[in-house]
């Protein structure tokens, strides 16, 4: 960015092409943790989705021990209220299900097991973003793989 006295604070979204073969994962995602966000305690990515199936490839559920928010969202301007797609995810040591068929943000508080992530029908494209309440991120995997 430009080499202004604040020009430090704007980060560019650089995103990788994931080259994902299988799975409900990113096809293009884009990451900051803390020391990229000037300390912030806070880490987050920014996606965009097309696949279907697993996200994680069996390593679901997880965990994190910090706050984290979970946000789906379409990208098509003329119908923000359409996501475009459906998502199933787990949430609890249960594994209650729940459907995100539309923009929506799903609240993880620190310590609650969620996951898998399965996305189960793509009518087009539509954006994910794992927002962190911790300047690093960290996941413990408690399935199988």
């Amino acid at each position: 960015m430009a080499e202004t006295q604040y020009g430090y604070l704007v980060k560019r979204l650089n995103m990788r092409d994931t080259q994902r073969k299988t799975g409900g994962n990113a096809d293009h995602i884009a990451g900051f943790g803390g020391k990229d966000l000037e300390g912030l305690t806070l880490n987050f990515t920014w996606a965009i989705h097309r696949g279907l199936g697993d996200w994680h490839e069996g390593r679901d559920p997880h965990v994190h021990p910090y706050d984290e928010c979970l946000l789906f969202v379409g990208l098509d301007p003329e119908n923000p209220g359409y996501l475009g797609a459906e998502i199933e995810i787990s949430i609890g040591e249960e594994g209650e299900k729940q459907i995100i068929d539309s923009p929506a943000v799903v609240v993880i508080p620190a310590g609650l097991v969620h996951g898998p992530l399965i996305t189960k029908k793509v009518d087009q494209p539509y954006g994910f973003s794992a927002i962190c309440l911790n300047g690093e991120h960290t996941t413990t995997w408690l399935g199988k793989a």
